[in-house]
């Protein structure tokens, strides 16, 4: 090999990171991933390969962005946008996890029960992105608010309709982000194009509508609690919410306390999601009955409705079921709750009821159970079938079909 030019001088420009050449402002509410396929779109590009150029992982649109963004890739973000570390977290719900969840604590995924999961467990098909087509089609830019990441939040404030998750000709699962840069709308459907805007929409129940409404004011606008049962702590209330959905769940699933619900003015419902899913995988339907029979107690003191459990013989173990971690309101309804259902009976004692021992039979009762088979066997041979029969302590061989 020749000698390398000493005079021969190479500058790496490596360490330089290029901010992206156009990049919109979030909307308020908007989520992290539809700001992302916003930006992408305006670049010429797809949302995958817009992540891909940014985050350096095939696998970035695996993760929940809008839920919570990790440390690292907040960083890569950050040095090609203009918005800040800080900005960039408001379009997560990071923050109102940390303010609203009780537990698990000291989570560094920020994981909830009420956010929307994404993804496939069991058989229930989930994803976190819901949508109302008449926001998609009556704003001038189409996005999605973090509003739809709430598993309560099951309809359209605005429009007072059923938020929707498959586009209604391919019956696919909607995902923004497998959008190409052909189709640089997010309101495509992302395996047919189908315009989602044209998509039929279903009425929601008034009062589920209006307790959704109030939940949603509490948790983004910190708007007062008025729950009579409830204290000022906006942990308490969901968490307690949280309870009370899988108690109703289980209700409905079992029939268990059918009075109860009557009581309550709660129309019979058969729960249509399977699998025995968490609240926050069950279909918009499934969640609109579960909350409206919450939003029913929810009207009531604490002394009214530890009154109307023990009116319906409800015990601790059967209003709980396997729940550890209790909200302070919670605490005070079960505290006060029998610990048997059987409330006003006696309780009968099992009587233990005599084990049949089973012991090995004797040679000779072999022998005639042997014989018993070869008489049926007999008859299979008449019909055409070869068979051989050891009847000592052996089996009856069937050797050769017809």
């Amino acid at each position: 090999m020749g000698k390398a030019n000493q005079y021969t001088r190479i500058t790496s420009y490596s360490h330089i990171v290029m901010k992206i050449a156009i990049e919109y402002k979030p909307y308020p509410n908007e989520t992290l991933s539809s700001w992302l396929i916003r930006n992408s779109f305006a670049n010429g590009t797809d949302p995958k390969s817009f992540a891909l150029s940014i985050f350096k992982q095939n696998s970035t649109w695996y993760k929940d962005f809008d839920r919570f963004i990790p440390s690292d890739l907040k960083d890569k973000l950050s040095k090609v946008v203009y918005l800040s570390k800080d900005e960039i977290t408001s379009l997560t719900l990071e923050p109102l996890i940390d303010e609203l969840a009780l537990y698990p604590k000291n989570n560094p995924y920020k994981k909830w029960y009420f956010v929307l999961p994404m993804g496939l467990k069991g058989f229930v098909r989930t994803s976190g992105a819901y949508f109302c087509p008449d926001c998609l089609k009556n704003t001038k830019v189409a996005y999605l608010k973090q509003e739809w990441k709430f598993a309560w939040s099951i309809a359209c404030s605005i429009h007072k309709k059923l938020l929707i998750l498959r586009c209604q000709q391919c019956d696919n699962i909607f995902s923004p982000h497998k959008l190409s840069y052909l189709q640089p709308h997010i309101y495509l459907c992302s395996s047919c194009g189908y315009d989602l805007r044209e998509s039929k929409t279903e009425d929601v129940d008034e009062k589920v509508l209006l307790f959704q409404n109030t939940l949603n004011q509490i948790a983004f606008n910190n708007a007062p609690i008025t729950f009579p049962f409830l204290t000022q702590d906006r942990k308490d209330l969901f968490s307690t919410l949280h309870i009370l959905l899988a108690f109703f769940a289980k209700v409905s699933k079992y029939n268990y306390h059918a009075s109860l619900l009557n009581s309550l003015t709660i129309p019979s419902y058969t729960v249509i999601t399977k699998n025995n899913a968490t609240f926050n995988r069950k279909t918009t339907r499934d969640r609109e009955y579960l909350l409206l029979a919450c939003s029913k107690l929810f009207q009531l003191s604490v002394h009214e409705i530890i009154d109307l459990l023990k009116e319906h013989n409800i015990s601790k173990q059967r209003f709980l079921f396997t729940y550890k971690n209790l909200s302070p309101s919670i605490e005070s309804i079960v505290q006060e709750l029998p610990d048997s259902s059987m409330i006003g009976k006696k309780k009968k004692k099992r009587t233990s009821k005599s084990t049949r021992v089973i012991s090995p039979k004797t040679p000779s009762q072999v022998d005639a159970l042997f014989k018993e088979i070869e008489q049926f066997l007999s008859i299979l041979s008449s019909n055409g079938y070869k068979l051989s029969i050891h009847t000592h302590y052996g089996t009856a061989l069937k050797q050769d079909d017809k």
